[in-house]
């Protein structure tokens, strides 16, 4: 039969909870690098807490996108919030039936349900850039490549290669390190500066949540809720990838921590530590690479929690390719306190001076990745109209320090 045929006769359905471990055949061809240890701690444990569309024919699977539900911190008036987030996640088609324009369906079926729940936007961690970018997506957060100070690599070799669970000790000399069989005994004094090393166990994890949240919050203005069952699944994550989670205590107190992955390679999947203790661990000076890739979903929602520096009352004109409900006229009023959002008839316009965006410019500068003047064109108006609209969208205050740190 053609194809353009077959393609009349499949159907888009939905998959909840428990449905979602039918995915793994899909999920293992699709992504055959990924370990059987790996894809038991993902179809055992998180599967099940995802929604899923998949695309099918006769009862065979030919294409599927996963949708993990996420809360995720958002500094808005000096305070943060939990709003309503979803991580796109296990985005594949059959071998065969590729370049059929599946996903796009499915993009845009489940952008339109999270959509209509009124999240202000998705994410997504991409196997290539250019893959999602048609369907107007856009990096919003770069993952350091965090490295181990060499002398911290060879101490804690057994420790971190899994050989060994017993805790090692660096002394808070900066920069010297000892190993732990030799000051045992000095450990117990008070203020001998003793660093310790250990696993992370599930009975730390209300600790660990105690002191991340307030360390997240000093540095970011967007970051992925970090609660007890987070960590508790991180555990699982890492051991899933042959690592291990590893606290940094002082005097029994909790000053960081850092997830290690050995399943590809040795690498920090992330470091959470305090300022004063990171140079007695990792190299200074990381850089870091582009990592997860964003989208607006609900316009109004995103916009709901962006303030100015100064008050602005700007027309927007924005077009979504993937969301009806997003395109058309908007008036957006914001300032330091509030931002509301309005639709507005196309007929009303009239000579009125707009600025004209779409998702994955409006994300790129919401989340601090592009200036204004690459994200907004104006149309009407005078000269001198258009500059000071530009001058105002230059005064928001965007979110361009973000922590979504995910991996699946």
């Amino acid at each position: 039969m053609d194809k353009g045929m077959e393609l009349q006769k499949q159907r888009i359905r939905r998959l909840e909870a428990a449905g979602c471990r039918s995915l793994r055949e899909l999920w293992e061809e699709a992504f055959a690098e990924d370990t059987k240890l790996f894809n038991d701690y993902y179809f055992d444990n998180k599967a099940e807490k995802n929604n899923a569309l998949i695309l099918e024919e006769d009862g065979k699977l030919l294409s599927m996108v996963s949708m993990t539900p996420y809360q995720v911190c958002v500094k808005t008036d000096g305070i943060f919030r939990k709003v309503e987030s979803t991580y796109l996640v296990g985005v594949a088609t059959r071998q065969e039936w590729r370049r059929h324009g599946f996903m796009g369906r499915l993009l845009k079926e489940a952008c339109g349900e999270l959509n209509a729940a009124g999240q202000p936007f998705a994410f997504l961690q991409p196997a290539a850039p250019e893959i999602y970018e048609p369907f107007q997506f856009a990096y919003i957060y770069d993952k350091p490549q965090w490295i181990f100070q060499p002398e911290f690599g060879l101490m804690a070799d057994d420790l971190l290669e899994g050989e060994s669970r017993e805790p090692i000790f660096i002394r808070d000399g900066r920069k010297i390190l000892q190993a732990a069989e030799n000051v045992l005994e000095k450990k117990e004094q008070p203020g001998y500066g003793m660093l310790e090393v250990r696993p992370m166990e599930e009975e730390d994890i209300p600790e660990v949540v105690r002191f991340a949240v307030p360390l997240l919050e000093r540095r970011f203005q967007v970051y992925t809720e970090r609660s007890a069952e987070y960590y508790e699944m991180m555990l699982k994550e890492m051991y899933a990838q042959q690592g291990d989670s590893f606290l940094l205590l002082d005097d029994k107190r909790i000053v960081g921590y850092f997830l290690y992955s050995r399943e590809k390679g040795p690498v920090i999947q992330e470091a959470l530590i305090y300022p004063e203790f990171e140079e007695l661990v990792l190299e200074p000076d990381t850089v870091s690479q582009p990592a997860i890739m964003g989208r607006i979903i609900s316009l109004p929602a995103m916009l709901s929690f962006i303030r100015c520096r100064q008050n602005l009352d700007v027309l927007l004109k924005y077009e979504d390719s993937m969301i009806e409900e997003n395109n058309g006229f908007f008036r957006w009023q914001t300032g330091p306190g509030e931002s509301s959002v309005c639709r507005m008839d196309e007929g009303k316009v009239g000579q009125q001076i707009y600025a004209e965006t779409s998702p994955e410019l409006l994300t790129a500068f919401l989340f601090g990745r592009r200036p204004a003047e690459e994200c907004f064109s104006f149309r009407n108006g005078y000269r001198w109209e258009r500059e000071g609209l530009l001058q105002g969208l230059e005064r928001i205050k965007t979110l361009r320090d973000v922590c979504i740190n995910e991996i699946v």
